[in-house]
């Protein structure tokens, strides 16, 4: 018997639940539970706490947690029986300790079996049967959205492998609002990290290879801590599960709530991170660039130079150049003039051309401008007509929403992600779809959805939300 075993049974003989415990030793609930579990180990004055609470021989524990951090160090290493050789001559072959004294004749609780009081830490991950993964299968090719009322991790398993386009979603806050039936009613931070990141493994197996994930997650104080949730999710997916992260844009929502707090920044940013599960994930920024930047044909085809139609300046830096052959001279300028044309034609909105700067020079970099002007001598930067990239800061005000104390998704972030990340015809997933913005989106751009939501309610105004839209034909 080590030390998680021991103090299981002193806990059971002691008949205190966890909570007093953690309460007198200054540690949370969760943080005593994993002490009992071997998940973490307390320091050696909270071990010395815990015998007196227990009325036990403090030594004995020790030696108990000693002899756990000596297993958990060398225990599965093939040198051990080696090391503990060494150990034992260094200590000069001490004896054996002592074995513990029998505990009073009252049966300890079985070591498996959980403790009344302890928190769910642990979530059960539902089984997936083959026979009855059907929802995709039954959206066919159906222009609306379909909806189950459900828990999301029990729902998802009705979702074929390898199946979904893109999966946009929001889960609902920690511990901070209630909307009457919820998809996430748990008071514990860390039960609530699994149950997300539980949700997060089967999101993965669903997806396609060429599929994106856009997960918004909101922050929260816990006893004046922000506990900078969006992050230990994030990072566990990353490291547990095997998504890959290709941004973490933040979502200024301009505005928040009415904050009373005088001893923090009003909090008016939350993250959204897109994942996925390949490299070989599909991304239209074509189309992302055209609606964000809202860059119409017009504005494209009215596109200037900074060294007017001509290129002017650039063919007096080419020709005044020591740094380029004659050669490099004649290429650069051929290329300049086709450049110019195609700002005069409306192709490109604008362009830069960079030369070498002084003979010999050797750009040491891997990127397309180093490679063009170590082997060329001269690179042009041709602007996208259809605007910038868009950056990782996107300013969107929140909805308006018909749910008193519910945030909404607005129409138009949804719209972004997904004519960036789902093919015409594909399918969007939001497995936390609530009043349905990201499936109504979603019908709007001819794609086909699955909303799922434990609230029935919420369903129904999702489901009324289509019923009130034109028919959306493919």
């Amino acid at each position: 018997m080590l030390f998680p075993e021991r103090l299981r049974q002193l806990r059971a003989q002691s008949g205190l639940k966890q909570k007093e415990i953690a309460k007198k030793i200054g540690v949370d609930i969760p943080m005593y539970s994993r002490f009992e579990h071997g998940e973490r180990r307390p320091k050696r004055e909270t071990v010395v706490k815990l015998a007196k609470i227990f009325g036990c021989d403090a030594e004995e524990l020790v030696a108990l947690w000693l002899a756990f951090a000596a297993l958990n160090e060398i225990g599965t290493d093939k040198l051990a029986d080696k090391a503990l050789v060494y150990l034992r001559h260094e200590l000069g072959d001490a004896p054996e300790p002592a074995p513990a004294a029998p505990a009073p004749a009252v049966e300890p609780a079985p070591v498996a079996a959980p403790q009344p009081s302890a928190p769910k830490f642990s979530i059960t991950i539902p089984s997936i049967d083959p026979a009855k993964q059907n929802i995709v299968k039954l959206l066919g090719n159906s222009p609306f959205p379909q909806y189950y009322n459900g828990d999301a991790l029990q729902m998802l398993t009705r979702v074929e492998d390898d199946s979904i386009d893109c999966i946009v979603t929001s889960p609902p806050y920690w511990n901070l609002r209630r909307y009457g039936a919820e998809s996430i009613t748990i008071d514990n931070i860390d039960e609530f990290i699994e149950n997300i990141v539980a949700v997060m493994g089967q999101l993965y197996r669903v997806l396609k290879p060429s599929g994106s994930l856009w997960l918004n997650l909101g922050d929260t104080y816990q006893n004046k801590a922000l506990k900078a949730l969006p992050w230990r999710i994030a990072l566990r997916m990353i490291d547990e599960q095997g998504w890959i992260l290709r941004n973490d844009v933040v979502w200024d929502k301009q505005n928040s709530a009415f904050d009373s707090s005088a001893d923090h920044l009003r909090n008016t940013h939350e993250f959204i991170f897109h994942f996925v599960k390949s490299d070989e994930f599909y991304y239209d920024d074509e189309e992302l660039r055209i609606y964000f930047n809202n860059v119409s044909e017009k504005k494209a085809k009215e596109g200037k130079t900074s060294s007017g139609v001509t290129g002017m300046k650039y063919r007096r830096n080419v020709m005044g150049s020591t740094a380029l052959s004659e050669e490099e001279k004649k290429n650069a300028l051929a290329e300049l003039d086709k450049v110019v044309d195609m700002v005069n034609s409306g192709e490109i909105p604008d362009f830069r051309m960079f030369i070498r700067s002084f003979p010999g020079q050797v750009l040491d970099s891997k990127s397309e401008k180093a490679k063009s002007i170590n082997e060329k001598g001269y690179y042009f930067l041709l602007y996208n007509k259809n605007g910038a990239m868009p950056g990782d800061v996107w300013n969107i005000a929140p909805a308006v929403s018909p749910v008193e104390r519910y945030n909404v998704f607005p129409e138009s972030l949804c719209h972004l992600v997904i004519l960036a990340t789902c093919p015409d015809g594909g399918i969007v997933l939001d497995p936390y779809c609530g009043l349905g913005t990201a499936c109504k989106v979603a019908y709007d751009l001819h794609r086909r959805a699955i909303g799922i939501d434990i609230n029935e309610l919420y369903l129904q105004k999702a489901k009324e939300k289509i019923q009130q839209q034109p028919l959306s034909l493919f």
